[in-house]
């Protein structure tokens, strides 16, 4: 049995992270586009532009680490 290394378990928590934050982005996105209270569009919009900014940090950091 082979062992996984510690760029494959980054590889892949990153990867992970990134896919969980692009479904919250979708479903935010989804919740401010139909949304008929102004104050929830706004607040869903936000957190869609939230999550935008950590996957933005979460690529980042894996072109830092050499992750691809």
């Amino acid at each position: 049995m082979s062992l996984l290394s510690e760029k494959e378990i980054l590889n892949y928590a990153f990867k992970k992270a990134i896919e969980m934050e692009q479904r919250r982005q979708a479903k935010y996105s989804f919740l401010a586009r139909n949304s008929r209270d102004k104050k929830l569009q706004e607040l869903f919009g936000s957190f869609a532009v939230t999550c935008r900014r950590h996957i933005a940090l979460l690529m980042e950091e894996m072109k830092n680490l050499n992750i691809q």
